[in-house]
């Protein structure tokens, strides 16, 4: 069994590195095209998409943990209420760092890209 897998991962590291090497040979893809004045309303628009989305995303979770706060402090010695209000802070508090950690992927990508930069002054 032990000889089975390593003969599996030696030929996925194979297949690794060689798709590794094949990668460096592409050509680089022309994004010259997203700066042109064309692009411009599309740019725009994701720009503002990714604006309302992020500020829908702080509201929602601003209220939610507003809303769970209360229910903790109302639940009293209820340990079912308080589980429940813990549980729903909790997956508020996940769903803002997935938020955010989304944005910070989607931005990371397109600076790699090249398709938006730090402005010096």
């Amino acid at each position: 069994m032990k000889k089975i897998l390593s003969i599996i991962t030696s030929i996925f590291a194979s297949m690794f590195m060689a798709s590794v090497a094949f990668a460096q040979a592409l050509p680089q893809p022309d994004l010259s095209v997203w700066q042109s004045d064309k692009m411009k309303p599309i740019r725009d628009f994701a720009n503002i998409a990714i604006g309302v989305i992020f500020g829908i995303a702080v509201l929602y979770s601003v209220i939610m943990i507003a809303w769970y706060g209360i229910k903790l402090q109302s639940a009293g010695g209820d340990l079912i209420k308080s589980q429940e209000a813990k549980h729903g802070l909790k997956a508020t508090i996940v769903g803002v760092g997935i938020t955010f950690g989304a944005i910070f992927i989607i931005g990371l990508i397109l600076y790699v890209l090249g398709l938006i930069g730090i402005k010096g002054a």
